[in-house]
């Protein structure tokens, strides 16, 4: 999925429509915890469909249930209050989405609210925010590969300060070893061949390996691809030379996503010369930048090759 200011918006864009609440978002009363009735339109029904918001089941599906009813219509109220106008959508989604765990604490929606809110505050340039929801999560009843990648994500959160370790056997066979390459700058990228926003930043981020490479400039690939033909496939006609880590996970799987923390692609972050992870969410193109982060990819090496 495209990541840019769409961390806040990318999770649940198939559910729900994306109307705007008048008053009160999520709940009918303000200070209660009274949910808003449902719309009448929002459950259909025919002789061999059930509607559901804006999702289609067979009448005889075990989710046509009352209980589902009201589940994807709290889901589908905290997604009108995240593209509301209301000043203060982003807290009132997240005790929204706190509220939708513990009431459904055998479905995810509630929790993965939380993960897209983190980086939504990570990219806004609030990482505190962003951690102290991560340490809550941590605590809650979330799943426990939701507990697994938030303590990846909380792992790079903390790069900053100690050595990044990655360490893996490359798709081509080559050993890669991130502490092998102190006293170089390298750019680690997850990506796919299926993403497209991730190939359209490979120009220019192979025209930056080719400018800095013998400065002392290094990228690491780590592909989120399922198909190991077609990704060697698109490196050799593209003439891509960086090594790639493939475990054909996907996204969600991947276990270096899992170990950082990563949960959209793309996603690239830079590491100094001391093994520190210094930019995090790295885009090739000038159009998307965390606040307050104007450098671009080529500033940003630059800056780092330069220090000693």
């Amino acid at each position: 999925m495209e990541k840019s200011p769409r961390n806040f918006y990318r999770r649940f864009v198939l559910v729900g429509f994306f109307g705007l609440l008048a008053v009160g978002s999520l709940f009918a009363q303000s200070g209660t915890n009274s949910v808003a009735p449902m719309d009448k339109d929002f459950v259909k029904t025919n002789s061999q469909y059930v509607t559901i918001g804006t999702m289609m089941y067979d009448t005889n599906s075990p989710l046509n249930t009352e209980e589902f009813k009201q589940y994807m219509w709290r889901v589908d109220l905290l997604m009108r209050l995240l593209n509301s106008k209301d000043t203060n959508r982003t807290e009132k989604f997240v005790e929204g989405s706190w509220k939708l765990a513990k009431d459904y604490p055998d479905r995810i929606n509630g929790y993965q609210d939380i993960m897209m809110v983190m980086g939504h505050y990570e990219y806004q340039g609030e990482p505190d925010k962003s951690r102290a929801l991560a340490v809550e999560l941590m605590a809650s009843a979330a799943p426990e590969d939701i507990k697994l990648w938030t303590k990846g994500y909380l792992n790079r959160l903390d790069l900053a300060s100690k050595p990044v370790e990655l360490k893996f056997t490359a798709v081509d066979g080559r050993e890669v070893d991130l502490a092998q390459l102190r006293g170089r700058v390298v750019l680690v990228d997850f990506w796919a061949t299926t993403c497209g926003p991730c190939v359209m930043d490979l120009p220019r981020v192979k025209e930056a390996y080719d400018k800095f490479r013998e400065q002392g400039f290094e990228v690491i690939g780590i592909s989120c691809d399922t198909d190991k033909e077609r990704l060697n496939k698109f490196l050799k006609e593209k003439e891509i030379s960086w090594p790639q880590y493939f475990d054909g996970l996907g996204i969600g799987g991947s276990k270096l996503n899992v170990a950082f923390g990563i949960d959209g692609i793309p996603h690239m972050f830079l590491v100094d010369k001391k093994g520190l992870l210094r930019f995090d969410n790295v885009r090739a193109s000038d159009k998307y930048h965390p606040k307050n982060d104007t450098t671009s990819l080529e500033e940003k090496i630059s800056k780092l090759l330069a220090e000693d």
